[in-house]
């Protein structure tokens, strides 16, 4: 063979190979799920025994950041509990709504793995089943606790094709306390 040939040769096999890892990089990007999580934005407490309060205007306001922070974003499906605000905290995002069982988060999060596979969907729910939610997608929990003052945390789990969940914090709208300018 001439020197020519046999460079030739060498070039289209690693041109192969190079094609063959970008595309497996591909296929495993194209199939990794996303869960956006958070909790409700902020509600009504001026009656403090009302059992399905509407959001308030800091709430409604916490509602559009949301929309605008994910607008990018290609949001397939939303899942929120049957609260008014969990509802209301969805409303400005373009995507069918479908009503969940917070008491059903494993249940839930195996409907997500197989339902939505590969696909980016936003979860709404309530500072004592967000952090639940990550665990049972097999998340870490990016922050230790949640209590009734935040509102502000947005949650990212990605989800691999072979299972592997990873969980990222940030912050979005109106700062309420803690986090750190990275999580923006």
């Amino acid at each position: 063979m001439k020197k020519n040939q046999i460079q030739g040769l060498v070039w289209s096999r690693i041109l192969m190979v190079m094609g063959l890892v970008v595309f497996g990089w591909i296929t495993t990007v194209a199939q990794s799920t996303t869960v956006w999580i958070v909790r409700h934005g902020e509600k009504d407490t001026a009656l403090a025994t009302r059992a399905n309060p509407d959001l308030n205007a800091e709430g409604k306001q916490r509602a559009m950041d949301l929309a605008t922070y994910l607008q990018k974003e290609n949001i397939v499906q939303i899942l929120s509990t049957d609260t008014k605000r969990t509802v209301q905290t969805a409303a400005h995002i373009k995507a069918p709504l479908e009503i969940y069982n917070p008491r059903s988060i494993q249940m839930v999060a195996e409907k997500i793995k197989t339902t939505w596979q590969g696909k980016t969907i936003l979860l709404v729910g309530h500072s004592n089943t967000v952090l639940e939610t990550i665990d049972a997608l097999g998340g870490n929990r990016p922050v230790a606790l949640l209590n009734d003052e935040d509102y502000d945390y947005l949650f990212k789990v990605i989800i691999d094709p072979n299972g592997k969940a990873t969980a990222t914090a940030y912050q979005f709208g109106k700062p309420h306390r803690g986090g750190t300018s990275t999580m923006r």
